[in-house]
């Protein structure tokens, strides 16, 4: 007769196998060297560098320190540029504003200064019958006892800095040459007005 055994608890426990790896076929010369090198020379590196790998965390430390400061510094300045903007887009409003009032200055055609200047440079014997200024064109005509005294006068028109280098002479037509049986010269003077002051 034959007996079977149908029992699992009476299995036969190979304790050469753990958790499905064949721990018989592992070479103990090889694994020896191993364990060595992981459990014994991987903490005396770190023994050897252990002085250098703290200052080294410790740069790092400072440095992160540092550049956190300068994060938070270069956050203050964005209200500077900010600042920096507007001004920027003032100023060039400005500009604008500015170049307005100088066209308007360029502009401006007040005679006062030109008339008293020219009144005062005006000899004894010129008699002026027309006094024109239309925009920046000047034309005088009037009358003199002399040739001397209308160079002289044309001299001292050329000197005053509202007129441009151009001052133009001529006799004009039409216009009587004695007054009250004296003989006159007459002249008409043209010039272009580069400031009225």
């Amino acid at each position: 007769m034959i007996e079977i055994n149908l029992s699992p608890s009476q299995k036969n426990i190979d304790i050469t196998k753990v958790g499905g790896i064949d721990l018989s076929l592992i070479n103990i010369k090889y694994l020896i060297p191993f364990f060595l090198a992981v459990y014994l020379v991987e903490p005396a590196i770190d023994m050897v560098y252990e002085e250098e790998t703290v200052k080294a965390e410790a740069q790092i430390i400072v440095s992160r320190k540092k550049n956190n400061q300068l994060r938070t510094e270069l956050r203050s300045y964005d209200e500077v540029k900010r600042q920096v903007k507007e001004l920027n887009a003032k100023e060039i409003q400005l500009k604008e504003k500015i170049s307005v009032v100088k066209s308007i200055v360029d502009k401006r055609q007040n005679p006062f200064l030109l008339l008293k200047n020219l009144a005062e440079n005006t000899p004894e014997d010129i008699w002026l019958l027309e006094l024109e200024i239309d925009d920046r064109s000047f034309r005088m005509v009037g009358y003199s006892k002399s040739w001397k005294s209308i160079g002289l006068f044309i001299e001292n028109i050329k000197s005053l800095v509202y007129f441009g280098p151009n001052v133009n002479f001529s006799k004009p037509d039409g216009i009587p040459e004695e007054i009250n049986n004296n003989r006159v010269e007459a002249f008409e003077i043209t010039a272009q007005v580069e400031k009225f002051y």
